[in-house]
């Protein structure tokens, strides 16, 4: 039966995607350990059961991904992609309600994940499910569940594009509000590590080298970079500035602030052996975050030089992990064009592609050639934090930008959706 894209953007999905996003926060898929074999299962059988083939591939144990696909033969492929692991609930008696409970109250879907990002995850699932019933789309949708995301992705969408699974343009349904995301800073995580000359407590600071104190000039040297100013280049100006203004307009002034700054924490700090030994080793970790424009090597270079000047020897410093470049995709891209055009006809508001001040899976698929945009439901506050929560109205939205997305990308300038009657 044939029905006209109206019925995409009016489509009653309130029921099916808030059930499933319900579904997936209860499961407690936290990372670290990251352990989402349950909850893959689940999504697999939720896709199985809408007629849509699935397979489960893990990088190593724990770290499965579901991989489905929609085949309507020759033309182009369109991935979308979101992640099953979220961060750590925290100290349970700091939330008002059972992180993993999924309960729904008052026109929100209530716990960790809900923003990320299990409702963008719910919001394509129930897409695909809908798509799966299309009869006259021509060319594929590559489905991707992730694991791994909130540790950096190596085991999940970086594996997976390692393995040869991508397209010609990718969704990430990353929470971010009406404006889609497409571009993120550049992260680079490091490990700095002081030494220092042990001694008797009692005698000091008289005598030894406390490498506590050490690491303390450590800290406020690497937070120094903070207030330093870079020379952008046009595009990448641009582009900041115009996101400043859009994330002032929404309330989000701290976000705004980032975006042109190297942002700085210190996340975890160990030293000492014994409360009356002068510590001889102290180490800490870094997570800094470099805007577009700026080479993460020239931020790392000019650390150590400051390290070197201002704290002297006995200080390693080095990258946790490999570093990633600051990214973007152009908002000229006919892709993000025709994402905002869709966000546009299904919302009635007014999108306008912003950068990320943080980062995400998109980098690798950016690394790989692949137009990426970033679009999910969102309460952008909670994120990460306790209360984390995310509206039914954004996870219908959601679900129909997807479903929308879905159909024009595959039927360019069709007008139509022809579904096949259940």
């Amino acid at each position: 039966m044939m029905r006209e894209r109206k019925t995409i953007k009016n489509w009653n999905c309130e029921h099916e995607v808030t059930a499933v996003c319900s579904d997936l926060i209860r499961f407690p898929s936290e990372n670290p350990p990251c352990d989402v074999a349950a909850l893959a299962m689940y999504i697999s059988e939720y896709l199985q059961r809408a007629g849509i083939p699935t397979r489960q591939i893990s990088s190593v144990p724990g770290m499965t991904s579901v991989i489905a696909e929609l085949d309507f033969g020759p033309g182009p492929c369109l991935v979308l992609n979101g992640h099953m692991d979220v961060v750590p609930a925290g100290d349970r008696t700091r939330w008002s309600f059972d992180p993993f409970g999924g309960e729904v109250r008052e026109g929100y879907v209530l716990g960790r994940g809900a923003s990320d990002m299990k409702g963008g995850l719910a919001a394509l699932l129930v897409a695909m499910a809908q798509a799966a019933r299309w009869d006259t789309l021509r060319g594929r949708v590559l489905f991707m569940a992730v694991p791994d995301e909130e540790t950096g992705g190596w085991y999940g969408t970086r594996w997976l594009l390692e393995q040869g699974f991508t397209g010609d343009a990718c969704l990430i349904a990353e929470p971010s509000g009406i404006n889609p995301t497409i571009g993120q800073k550049g992260a680079l995580w490091l490990r700095a590590i002081a030494r220092g000359i042990p001694a008797h407590g009692s005698l000091s600071p008289l005598v030894g080298e406390n490498a506590i104190l050490r690491m303390t000039q450590v800290i406020k040297t690497v937070y120094s970079i903070w207030e330093r100013t870079w020379a952008f280049p046009p595009e990448p100006r641009r582009l900041i500035s115009d996101t400043q203004s859009t994330l002032r307009e929404e309330g989000l002034g701290v976000q705004a602030e980032a975006l042109d700054h190297v942002t700085v924490n210190v996340g975890r700090i160990a030293g000492g052996d014994k409360v009356n030994i002068v510590a001889d080793h102290c180490e800490a970790e870094f997570d800094l975050r470099v805007p577009i424009g700026i080479s993460v090597g020239d931020v790392f270079s000019l650390l150590r030089q400051l390290v070197e000047e201002q704290v002297g020897s006995g200080v390693e410093i080095a990258p946790v992990r490999d570093p990633s470049e600051a990214n973007y995709t152009s908002p000229a891209d006919p892709f993000v064009q025709l994402v905002l055009r869709t966000i546009r006809e299904v919302t009635g508001g007014t999108p306008r592609p912003v950068l990320q001040w943080a980062s995400s899976d998109a980098r690798f698929f950016r690394r790989h050639g692949v137009p990426t945009v970033q679009f999910g439901p969102a309460e952008l506050q909670g994120i990460h934090g306790y209360n984390e929560r995310v509206t039914v109205a954004q996870l219908v939205q959601a679900a129909r930008v997807y479903a929308l997305l879905i159909h024009d990308y595959l039927s360019p300038g069709n007008g139509e959706c022809h579904l096949v009657e259940a």
